[in-house]
């Protein structure tokens, strides 16, 4: 399948999801969280759920880490439209809001790639190799050319994968783990 072949599926299925449904699968990809192993970890970068989108709850995520690891970190994204690029800031008590309406953490305090030890990663959808489906705008696949690609890269879906995205390019990267309500997967 193609990426705009899936992104067009499963954003539609992603719109008729109801709120009930999303707390529901919300609860169920925290326990797929949970499982997990967050023993080395100290900053985790995180994101701003589009709520508008029924994109999966990633605070629960955030919240869930300040309880069970003493300490940690939790960085978000800044992009900047200009040159399709992305930068990782520490949390900030006001969130502001970029030009697509996405929430962005006040820039004051950023982290450098090598200092984040995982990244959970917003997609639309995923394949059976780890090729994720986002809104077809390259930040993620950017930031990674200077992340350590030994890292976690963390997808988080409400739906499983399809069986192959026919259009990858050289430049995408494919994530470590992406996990479902229902199963966790690793490639």
């Amino acid at each position: 399948m193609l990426k705009s072949e899936a992104r067009n599926l499963l954003l539609a299925k992603r719109k008729n999801l109801t709120s009930a449904d999303c707390l529901k699968w919300d609860d169920l990809l925290l326990i797929q969280f949970q499982k997990l192993n967050w023993s080395n970890v100290t900053c985790v970068a995180n994101f701003y759920p589009l709520e508008h989108h029924n994109e999966p709850n990633s605070l629960l995520f955030a919240k869930y880490l300040k309880t069970m690891v003493p300490g940690i970190r939790i960085v978000y994204p800044v992009v900047d439209a200009s040159t399709h690029s992305m930068q990782f800031y520490e949390e900030t008590e006001t969130i502001v809001y970029n030009t697509w309406g996405i929430a962005e953490p006040v820039a004051t305090h950023k982290v450098v790639p090598i200092s984040i030890d995982a990244v959970i990663v917003p997609l639309i959808g995923f394949d059976n190799r780890g090729h994720r489906i986002g809104f077809g705008k390259g930040f993620y696949d950017k930031y990674f050319e200077n992340y350590p690609l030994n890292r976690p890269r963390i997808g988080v879906s409400y739906f499983e994968p399809i069986s192959n995205i026919q259009d990858t390019h050289e430049f995408d990267v494919p994530l470590t783990h992406c996990i479902t309500p229902w199963n966790s997967y690793e490639f």
